[in-house]
C-alpha cells in the first residue's frame, strides 16, 4: 500500500526485507548442506549398506533436481529497478 506520496510505509518495506533474507538463507542453507552430504559420500566418510544404493541413487536425484529449482528460481526471478 501507498501513501498519498506514492512510497511505501517502513513496515512493508521491513516485511519484504526480512522475506528476502530468508530465501537467501534458506537458499544457501539447503545448497550447502546438499555438497556437503555430496562430499561426504564421495570421499568415502558415509558407509552405507549395498541394498540402500538404489534408494539413495533416488533420493540424490530428488535433492538434486531441488538444488536445479533453487538455482532456476535465483536466476530467473524478475528483479525491481530501483
Amino acid at each position: 500500500m501507498a501513501d498519498e506520496q506514492g512510497t511505501q510505509p517502513t513496515t512493508v518495506y521491513s516485511f519484504r526485507k526480512i522475506f528476502a533474507y530468508t530465501q537467501v538463507a534458506l537458499s544457501v542453507l539447503f545448497i550447502a548442506g546438499y555438497f556437503f552430504i555430496l562430499s561426504l559420500f564421495l570421499l568415502g566418510y558415509i558407509n552405507t549398506p549395498p541394498t540402500w544404493r538404489d534408494a539413495l541413487t533416488a533420493l540424490l536425484g530428488v535433492v538434486t533436481a531441488g538444488v536445479m529449482q533453487i538455482i532456476g528460481y535465483w536466476f530467473s526471478r524478475q528483479r525491481e529497478n530501483s
